[in-house]
């Protein structure tokens, strides 16, 4: 499991994913990722998930299964297989760390980045590997529209990161969050989660704070 120690990352500021798998998770579940300038190169992976900072003097591949993928500086993701590229796509406005999660069946991965430095904005896509064609997924927004229909804010925006996949219902985990910044109101860094149907996004079950902190515990990724 990664991050075991919650304060071993006091100077690389992980994020909310890997905090909730040390088991160190926050009243406020919002926390900020590592800064692409500060944090260059930095990389930690455990079983199908890996959070990295890309840096362009230090390139790396990651691997899964047969595939393997690279994301730049810039926010170029791609996915192959051998040498034939399946998918090549942009991670839009990429500033902080890039996290991938993996399905059991690696047919399934979700990509979470930030556009905004180390504590935002977090987005998610999802993307379904059908032999040699990658097809992005509408996984996300069913579960962020419900979220911000309750808590949202104005100035910023709301968060959504993956948390993982849940292995018994081969659903996707997101965690969605107000922005953690006082002009966000009462609801700063107010955070729920929702396990979703990767085809369409439809809610399988959604989980407040305290329910998803014992999720996590019981279902460490």
């Amino acid at each position: 499991m990664l991050l075991r120690d919650c304060y071993a990352f006091s100077t690389v500021r992980a994020l909310v994913i890997f905090l909730l798998l040390s088991g160190c998770m926050p009243t406020m579940a919002q926390r900020a990722a590592p800064t692409a300038i500060s944090d260059a190169g930095y990389t930690a992976c455990s079983h199908a998930s890996c959070l990295f900072v890309p840096d362009d003097e230090l390139p790396q591949v990651y691997r899964q299964g047969d595939l393997s993928y690279t994301v730049k500086e810039d926010g170029s993701f791609t996915l192959s297989r051998d040498s034939r590229v399946l998918l090549s796509t942009h991670l839009a406005d990429l500033s902080a760390s890039v996290f991938v999660t993996w399905s059991s069946h690696s047919d399934w991965f979700a990509v979470t980045w930030s556009d905004g430095g180390a504590i935002g904005n977090f987005h998610t896509r999802v993307f379904h590997v059908k032999e040699n064609r990658v097809e992005e997924a509408d996984s996300v927004q069913t579960a962020f529209a419900n979220f911000r229909r309750r808590h949202w804010c104005r100035t910023r925006g709301d968060n959504v990161q993956a948390y993982g996949w849940d292995r018994e219902t081969g659903t996707l985990v997101l965690v969605t969050s107000v922005y953690p910044t006082g002009d966000c109101g009462k609801d700063l860094g107010h955070t729920e989660a929702y396990l979703v149907e990767p085809a369409g996004g439809s809610i399988r079950k959604h989980l407040t704070l305290p329910e998803f902190n014992a999720y996590a515990k019981s279902h460490a990724q």
